[in-house]
C-alpha cells in the first residue's frame, strides 16, 4: 500500500468508539530459568525470576486498539474478586471509561491463564476459569449497559475465548441491534458457537477452527476456499478471514477469494496474533478501509507481533514503516 493511503486511513482511527464484547481475562507471565529437576517428581523446578500480569482474551483485543489510539467500551463480566479489581484497573489504566467496563459476577472467578517461561521457552501452563454459560438475566444485563454504546459506536467486535460469556442469545441480540445502528460486527469464534454467527460482517477464523467446523481439513487453497464459501452460504455471512499460520490469510466473499501470503519473516510467540487480526482489520473497516486494506494491515501487524513473547501490540507508526511498500 501507499504511505499516504495508510495514512489516511490512520488518521480516521478513534472518530469513533469500538465496542469490545466477550471474554475477559488475565494474562500472567511467570518468568524464571531452570537448574535442575525436581526430586519430587521428573519435572523441571523454574526459579521465579519476574511476574508480568496483562489483561487477556478481550482485553488483549481492547490493548491492540488502545495501543492504536481508539476509544474501547469494554463488556464482559468479571468475579467478585481481586482478580476482578485488578483487571478492572488494568483497563481504565489502559484508557477504557470507569463504569463502562465489566459487570461482576459473585458466583464466578475472574478468569487467569498462568504462563511459566524458562529460557523463553514456555513450560506449562495453570487455568482459573469457570466456563459455564452466562443466565439470560446476565445477557440481558449486559445489552442494558450496551443501549448507549451501541449508539456512539463504529463496530462490535465478538472476542468469544469459550469461557461462557458468548452464549447464543447475546449473539443474535448483538447482531441485530448493531444492524439498527448500522454498526461493523467482526467476530473471532469459537468452534463451539460458530453455527451461532449469522448474518455478521466478517468472521476471522483460523483454518484449524474452520475446518473442525465443516468436519474437514481445510489445507490447501482449494479447500480453503471451497470450505470458506460453504461457511459463507451456512451463515449468512458477508465475508470471512481465514488465517492459515505460514500460508498466510484467505479472504473469501461471495463472489471471489483472494489469498495473501505472510509477512513474518521470524516467529517468536503467535500468542493473541488473532487478537491482532480482528482489532486492525475492524478498525481499518471503520475507518473507510475496504477489505483488501484490512487484510493488509492486519497481516503486517501480526506479522509484527509475533516476532514478540507474550501478548504484544502494535502502534499506528510502527504499522505505517512495516505495511508501506518499499
Amino acid at each position: 500500500m501507499r504511505r499516504d493511503r495508510i495514512e489516511q486511513i490512520i488518521s480516521e482511527f478513534g472518530r469513533r468508539p469500538i465496542i469490545v464484547l466477550g471474554d475477559f481475562m488475565i494474562d500472567e507471565y511467570i518468568f524464571g530459568a531452570v537448574e535442575r529437576i525436581s526430586p519430587e517428581a521428573p519435572v523441571p523446578v523454574v526459579e521465579q525470576k519476574r511476574v508480568e500480569r496483562i489483561p487477556g482474551g478481550a482485553g488483549n483485543v481492547v490493548c491492540n486498539l488502545r495501543a492504536l489510539g481508539v476509544p474501547v467500551i469494554a463488556s464482559g463480566i468479571s468475579g467478585f474478586d481481586d482478580r476482578g479489581q485488578e483487571l478492572e484497573k488494568d483497563l481504565v489504566e489502559l484508557g477504557v471509561e470507569q463504569g463502562r467496563i465489566l459487570f461482576e459476577k459473585l458466583d464466578r472467578p475472574t478468569t487467569r491463564k498462568t504462563r511459566i517461561f524458562a529460557a523463553n521457552q514456555q513450560v506449562c501452563r495453570l487455568d482459573l476459569e469457570d466456563r459455564s454459560p452466562i443466565s439470560e438475566d446476565t445477557v440481558a444485563a449486559l445489552m442494558k449497559r450496551l443501549d448507549q454504546p451501541l449508539a456512539e459506536s463504529a463496530a462490535v467486535i465478538l472476542s468469544d475465548y469459550d469461557k461462557g460469556v458468548i452464549v447464543p442469545e447475546l449473539i443474535n441480540r448483538i447482531v441485530e441491534r448493531a444492524a439498527r445502528q448500522n454498526a461493523y460486527v467482526a467476530v473471532d469464534p469459537q468452534v463451539t458457537h460458530f453455527s451461532q454467527y449469522r448474518n455478521v460482517d466478517i468472521l476471522t477464523p483460523n483454518h484449524h477452527e474452520a475446518g473442525r467446523f465443516l468436519l474437514r481439513e481445510l489445507k490447501t487453497d482449494e479447500a480453503v476456499e471451497a470450505g470458506g464459501k460453504e461457511i459463507l452460504e451456512r451463515l449468512n455471512c458477508k465475508s470471512l478471514l481465514i488465517t492459515r499460520g505460514e500460508k498466510g490469510m484467505s479472504l473469501i466473499e461471495p463472489d471471489r477469494t483472494r489469498h495473501f501470503p505472510t509477512v513474518a519473516t521470524e516467529v517468536f510467540d503467535v500468542t493473541g496474533a488473532g487478537d491482532t487480526v480482528i482489532s486492525v482489520f475492524t478498525l481499518v473497516m471503520s475507518s473507510g478501509g475496504t477489505l483488501e486494506e484490512a487484510v493488509h494491515l492486519s497481516n503486517y501487524a501480526a506479522g509484527l507481533v509475533i516476532r514478540r513473547i507474550g501478548a504484544a501490540t502494535v502502534q499506528a507508526q510502527e504499522l505505517l514503516g512495516a505495511a508501506t511498500d518499499p
